[in-house]
């Protein structure tokens, strides 16, 4: 398995994310941070005065999120819930607000128009009248506040008809606006792009540098396909690492549903994605779940194959990356489906993929040892 020992091998079974996980990962520690949390020292004695929230031994809390991936502006009025998803709509939920009231106005004023104001017991003498001469025979014979208000709610009925029919044509334009993927880079967003967290205690590649390892895996996350939901799942991401296991995200870089390389640990970090291999390799993941095994599952694209190339020969002028590095995948190292047997096919294009398997299921020194001999 992927520890040595039975207590750490526990450790990893628990902590492990399987095929149905959020994401792999897992090193040293990791382990250790997990072990800690798990142990709760024992209490012989404790003294509570005055207070009403007190809780003694486990409590289960059941939490059920709902995460929206666009930014919202909402307004609530009268019980009706009114979003616009971009900051800069927001004169939408005000011109419905508008619309809310003024329809209550008019009806308010129809109301009082036809069941008070007219509402005169008068016999109809001149049956032989049109209805358009009766009915201005009618309005002559009102007041002026009476004119008035059937002015205003006739105004106010034909605002609400207009702004209904306006927003009702151009519900598909705004969807559309809405569709527009707009990033601060091409193809490589930085940690700042995305808005991560800061973490300072990541380690530094020492003794395998420069890395001739990358190892690929899939983030079993859902899908992004625009830069703001892709950011989105690199913060949730962190934040859940962050969260459990006090650690920073655990890949190097991740590559988008939308084509663009998201810098997670960045270059010349070690890892936290693959237990036993993290300061010896790379590690790529691929947000979605990328197993064909399942339906519907992600697929990965030719757009994403092209980014992640660009960003291995990018390595390779920096010096991060050997230039006769080899990819494998992390089923290759350990048992797991990740990263998934679409995106396993996938890195077979790669120039690099290790075909012959000369690297599975080999310890950190004894890959350097091969790989130091083929020089």
């Amino acid at each position: 398995m992927w520890s040595d020992s039975d207590g750490e091998r526990e450790l990893a079974m628990m902590y492990r994310p399987d095929c149905s996980s959020d994401f792999v990962l897992m090193d040293e520690r990791m382990i250790a941070s997990a072990s800690r949390a798990a142990v709760s020292p024992p209490i012989s004695q404790l003294n509570v005065s005055k207070s009403s929230r007190v809780h003694i031994g486990p409590k289960f809390v059941s939490v059920t999120q709902k995460v929206r991936n666009t930014e919202e502006i909402k307004g609530q009025l009268l019980g009706l819930e009114l979003v616009s998803s971009q900051n800069t709509r927001k004169i939408r939920c005000s011109i419905a607000v508008f619309v809310c009231w003024a329809l209550i106005v008019t009806v308010g004023l129809s109301f009082y128009v036809f069941h008070y104001a007219l509402s005169k017991n008068e016999a109809r003498l001149d049956l032989e009248l049109p209805l358009p001469r009766y009915l201005w025979k009618v309005l002559k014979n009102t007041s002026r506040a009476e004119r008035l208000s059937c002015s205003v709610a006739l105004t106010a009925l034909v605002i609400c008809i207009g702004l209904t029919l306006y927003f009702a044509l151009t519900t598909e334009t705004v969807a559309n606006d809405d569709d527009i993927d707009v990033a601060p880079h091409e193809w490589n967003i930085t940690r700042e792009m995305w808005l991560a967290q800061i973490v300072n205690d990541t380690e530094s590649v020492r003794e395998y540098n420069p890395i001739r390892l990358v190892i690929v895996q899939h983030t079993v996350s859902p899908e992004c396909d625009t830069f703001q939901t892709c950011a989105s799942q690199m913060r949730i991401l962190q934040s859940n690492v962050l969260n459990n296991l006090e650690d920073d995200i655990p890949y190097n870089f991740l590559i988008g549903n939308d084509g663009r390389v998201y810098e997670g640990r960045g270059w010349g970090l070690v890892g936290a994605h693959t237990y036993h291999y993290n300061r010896c390799s790379l590690g790529i993941g691929f947000l979605g779940d990328y197993r064909e095994e399942l339906d519907p599952h992600t697929r990965v694209t030719d757009l994403q194959i092209a980014r992640t190339k660009i960003l291995l020969e990018d390595g390779v002028k920096r010096g991060f990356l050997h230039p006769k590095y080899y990819i494998n995948g992390a089923c290759d190292f350990q048992s797991t489906a990740s990263p998934g047997s679409n995106l396993y096919k996938a890195l077979k294009s790669f120039e690099h993929f290790d075909h012959k398997g000369i690297l599975a299921n080999r310890t950190c020194d004894e890959i350097y040892t091969i790989l130091k001999n083929k020089i």
